[in-house]
């Protein structure tokens, strides 16, 4: 008999603990107006996830989709997991059906490490490899769903792995005005990561637009660069 989401949910809640549930409830933010308020946890740690993920890594889509609409949010966690490496072995028409999904169910990839471990692998992919228009990118980028921007941020990573950073500054732009500190983060990091593809470009970047960037966008942006290099362009000495 093919195993089914409630066998995942099985498998997740035997390493659940309440000690942890009040951890990652406190680190995920999720008391009230915080960002993940609503979110709910259980209390299984990312190596755990991680484990069940791989006993069930062959199961259907139509039971993963099920299992990424849960509440719970260990349990889409799991689900976006076993997306992502079945995603990794697909060929074109299961990247299809898998890259369908994942847009479809936007709604469910709600908060940070959820956007964070599965945007680029699969979004991202997809639109690099031809089978997703990268449109949706600017429709995402312009979302007033804050998780929505993020995925359009993090989907250029796989870009910028393959050593082009145009959608990269593109989307940073449109970006800049964006007034949450999670995309004030991710910006920032996705800058950052272009800084060692082609450094040249993301510092001229800076420079045109600085008056405009977030103080936190900035210092993940050049955070890895020379120390004084760094003091200079938080202090606008350019």
């Amino acid at each position: 008999m093919s195993p089914t989401y409630k066998d995942i949910q099985q498998s997740l809640r035997q390493y659940a603990t309440l000690e942890r549930k009040r951890k990652i409830e406190w680190f995920f933010k999720t008391g009230k107006w915080q960002y993940g308020e609503g979110d709910q946890f259980i209390g299984v740690s990312n190596p755990d996830v991680r484990k069940v993920a791989r006993q069930y890594e062959d199961i259907s889509l139509d039971e993963i989709e099920l299992l990424l609409h849960s509440p719970i949010h260990e349990d889409r966690l799991c689900a976006l997991i076993i997306l992502v490496n079945q995603n990794d072995k697909a060929y074109s028409e299961a990247q299809k059906q898998i890259v369908n999904l994942y847009i479809v169910n936007l709604a469910f990839i709600n908060n940070w490490d959820l956007v964070d471990l599965s945007a680029h692998y699969i979004l991202g992919k997809a639109i690099y490899d031809g089978i997703q228009s990268k449109d949706i990118l600017d429709t995402l980028a312009h979302s007033p769903v804050l998780w929505e921007r993020r995925v359009s941020i993090i989907s250029t990573f796989y870009f910028i792995h393959k050593g082009n950073i145009d959608d990269t500054l593109r989307l940073s732009k449109v970006l800049l005005s964006d007034t949450e500190d999670l995309m004030h983060k991710a910006v920032g990091w996705a800058l950052r990561e272009a800084w060692k593809k082609d450094a040249p470009r993301v510092e001229a970047f800076l420079r045109e637009n600085y008056p405009h960037i977030p103080r936190t966008t900035l210092r993940y942006a050049i955070e890895s660069i020379e120390e004084n290099k760094r003091k200079r362009f938080l202090r606008g000495e350019f």
